[in-house]
């Protein structure tokens, strides 16, 4: 697997999806807390900061070979301004896991799919992942239907995923190799 110790910026239609920059806290802080946000993830921030913590934690871990954590943000090319985030965890050798996040304000305007599709790629391309998976909480079938369309592969679902904070959830998890990847339609 490629070592990077800062993943490069992708740009998509309607994005840009980069490195986290101390700059995104505020716009972070804007939907990391929302409750509808936080209802579809594991990793729940629940204060201003602990938001701010976080963006400093990604940062710090920017230029780090060791690093196995890629926390990007998604900036909206017209405000400038972080609207989403995603993830991509190296998990064992050429084992990803990734995850996106989306302002609950801009859902249906098709930045979920931007910024899935530019994960896997980062992770296929860049990474050289054998194998990307995801979770998605059960009730969110927004995220359920953006994890098929960008052609991940329904794998399991289960009612006792540790979600964090001592929770359990029902997810769903997807997965997808590089031999199906590379086979997707462009």
């Amino acid at each position: 697997m490629t070592t990077l110790t800062t993943m490069p910026a992708v740009d998509t239609r309607q994005l840009i999806l980069r490195e986290i920059e101390v700059r995104d806290a505020a716009a972070f802080c804007g939907f990391m807390m929302q409750d509808a946000y936080q209802r579809h993830i594991a990793m729940r921030l629940s204060s201003e900061a602990e938001v701010k913590a976080f963006v400093t934690r990604s940062v710090a871990r920017q230029g780090d070979d060791r690093r196995n954590v890629f926390h990007l943000a998604a900036e909206e090319k017209y405000s400038a301004e972080a609207v989403g985030d995603g993830f991509l965890i190296m998990q064992r050798p050429r084992i990803l896991e990734i995850g996106w996040g989306v302002h609950p304000a801009m859902w249906r305007m098709g930045f979920g799919t931007e910024i899935g599709q530019a994960l896997l790629g980062l992770a296929f391309e860049r990474l050289q992942a054998d194998r990307v998976w995801c979770k998605v909480m059960s009730a969110n079938a927004a995220s359920v239907s953006l994890a098929r369309r960008i052609g991940l592969k329904h794998t399991q679902s289960r009612s006792d995923y540790p979600a964090g904070g001592g929770r359990l959830s029902s997810v769903e998890i997807f997965g997808l190799t590089a031999e199906e990847y590379f086979d997707l339609p462009y």
